[in-house]
């Protein structure tokens, strides 16, 4: 059940360019929130935003992690691009934040026992929701796609390192592996994947990357889950401000914060 509770930073700094990591004790939802979940953050004490920012969690430790320095915390890896995020950089050390979380329905992991290996595919900050899952994955081959507009957009690939992943980037300008987008990037490596295998794949990114994506991607054997990405008012279905076109005939048009932000990608009504 998702909570509303306050936070303490513990950390908050820029890690390159325009990306920074802010840090939170907060138990109750570190406790409790899975790969793909969000939490709403009131990223200031005044009106000025009057509204929370949702984001998803970078990474969370419980309070039975085994490291005392981790135990309760959670991490917030965003991207300064407004009023909200600016205020978010100069949040200190020691200051309360208050937090409604967790809030949505997250990825689902591939059946257990199962060898089926794991596609990741991440467009800019949408790489972050997938590094939790990448953790909860890491006892299983992945192939990690990263994309971003350029170098600096390029996300969590130490991460990835530390999983057993197999690790593909592409840039649209070409400062840093492939150039071109993550989507055909891709594209291009399909012959690494056997018609007769299943896999499953999780995405996160812009829309036109998922819909690029949905255009591309036969489903037969692969098993597609994507986060979407999307403006929120409240963050828990209350406001329909964040509603998304499906093709189920009784609920066509889905709340992205109650009924996602994960959804089958063959379920999305691209327009």
């Amino acid at each position: 059940m998702p909570l509303q509770t306050d936070g303490i930073v513990v950390s908050n700094g820029r890690i390159k360019s325009l990306y920074f990591i802010l840090g939170i004790y907060c138990p109750p939802i570190a406790n409790q929130i899975k790969p793909g979940q969000f939490v709403m953050l009131k990223v200031s004490d005044d009106r000025s935003p009057l509204l929370r920012r949702p984001f998803s969690v970078y990474k969370s430790y419980p309070v039975s992690h085994p490291e005392k320095r981790k135990k309760g915390y959670l991490f917030i890896l965003y991207k300064k691009v407004g009023k909200g995020t600016r205020k978010m950089t100069t949040l200190k050390k020691g200051q309360k934040v208050n937090l409604i979380g967790p809030l949505g329905n997250g990825f689902t992991l591939p059946p257990l026992p199962s060898s089926d290996n794991s596609i990741l595919i991440g467009g800019g900050v949408g790489i972050v929701s997938l590094c939790s899952l990448g953790k909860a994955l890491e006892s299983r081959k992945l192939f990690v796609f990263i994309g971003g507009k350029t170098q600096d957009d390029i996300l969590c690939v130490e991460d990835f390192k530390k999983f057993n992943s197999n690790i593909f980037i592409a840039t649209e300008d070409g400062s840093l592996g492939v150039k071109g987008t993550v989507v055909n990037l891709f594209l291009s490596q399909r012959k690494k994947f056997k018609k007769n295998e299943k896999y499953y794949i999780y995405a996160c990114g812009p829309s036109a990357m998922l819909k690029a994506l949905a255009g591309t991607v036969k489903f037969q054997n692969f098993m597609c889950q994507a986060s979407l990405e999307t403006r929120m008012g409240c963050g828990f279905g209350a406001c329909w401000g964040c509603v998304v076109k499906t093709n189920h005939p009784k609920t066509p048009y889905q709340r992205v914060c109650k009924d996602g932000p994960v959804f089958r990608l063959e379920d999305i009504v691209w327009e």
